[in-house]
């Protein structure tokens, strides 16, 4: 059950309420993870209280998924940069750590970690100061809107993550460059299998593995490899590299955090889900009833197609002079 902790004086922010809800949909497994660390539990010397969310969307297996959601916050608090109070290289270390981490996986113990992945939405806070950052890589998203002080209402709603696909110009040509390959399969842009550029683990489509040998690339990806503009060296198809929002909250306003995975993004544009959201909680429902509702409304707009796993998070932030 989520804890309340009292605001002190010295505080920017206060995490009012938070909660996550899961939807399997019609997948025959739910691969979709949900982490959320309260001030009380984040895993940090410092005396700064410090909040994370993150939504981690998995793909081939839950392994990658599973794991980065029960390490990717760990990974995050031993990162020097993150003592120094640089979040977004100690955040970009990380992601590479936990990358490093499914490497040692797959020459040690199971080959799954190149062929599983997961996309990453988080939200960092540091509640004391009221820092705020926001890390992607794929799909899933991070919506914010600020709360009006007096009725609730939300307004000023911004998504903070990005898509990353594989046939946006930019991401199209990083691939190429690389020595990968885009191909188009039912209408979707694809890297290999997957239909995003950017994600956990899926090791076969990145160094060292991609320039290892053939075995867990994609026929498409190895004839395009093996064309004579091809580098004789590869590099990541698929990047670690996130995108990345930094912003200061305001003391004197209040915010609504939204974090979810495409099975839920696809379906609701994000103006419709954050009034969804503050109308369920100015009706008192908290936090993670409202998310498993978005959940399982998102599920069930799609169930007659076979609806994907579907993830949220819901958490309210109050500024100390509200």
């Amino acid at each position: 059950m989520f804890r309340n902790t009292i605001l002190s004086t010295s505080d920017a922010l206060l995490l009012f309420d938070a909660g996550a809800g899961q939807v399997q949909g019609g997948r025959p497994f739910q691969e979709d993870r949900c982490t959320f660390v309260l001030p009380d539990q984040f895993p940090s010397q410092t005396n700064d209280k410090l909040t994370y969310f993150a939504v981690y969307d998995g793909h081939g297996s839950e392994l990658v998924s599973d794991h980065a959601s029960r390490n990717l916050h760990l990974l995050l608090a031993k990162r020097p940069e993150f003592d120094q109070g640089d979040y977004e290289a100690a955040i970009r270390g990380a992601l590479i750590d936990e990358d490093a981490v499914l490497l040692d996986t797959f020459n040690n113990l199971t080959t799954e970690p190149a062929v599983s992945g997961s996309t990453v939405a988080l939200c960092f806070v540091n509640l004391t100061k009221g820092d705020l950052v926001v890390a992607n890589l794929g799909d899933s998203h991070v919506i914010l809107a600020e709360r009006d002080n007096r009725t609730d209402h939300p307004s000023q709603i911004r998504r903070l993550s990005k898509s990353h696909k594989p046939d946006t110009p930019d991401e199209k040509a990083r691939i190429e460059d690389a020595g990968g390959a885009v191909s188009t399969r039912r209408g979707t842009a694809r890297l290999g299998s997957l239909n995003m550029s950017r994600a956990l683990g899926d090791l076969q489509y990145k160094n060292p593995i991609n320039n290892a040998g053939d075995e867990y690339s994609s026929s498409k990806t190895r004839r395009a490899s093996a064309s004579t503009s091809a580098p004789e060296t590869r590099g990541n198809f698929l990047s670690v590299e996130p995108h990345m929002t930094r912003m200061t909250l305001s003391p004197d306003r209040r915010y609504l955090v939204v974090v979810t995975s495409d099975g839920v993004s696809d379906d609701i544009d994000d103006a419709t889900l954050i009034h969804h959201v503050m109308r369920l909680s100015m009706r008192g429902m908290r936090a993670g009833d409202i998310a498993q509702e978005i959940a399982t409304t998102a599920a069930a707009q799609t169930a007659k197609g076979g609806s994907d796993n579907a993830s949220c998070i819901v958490a309210l932030l109050d500024g100390q002079n509200t």
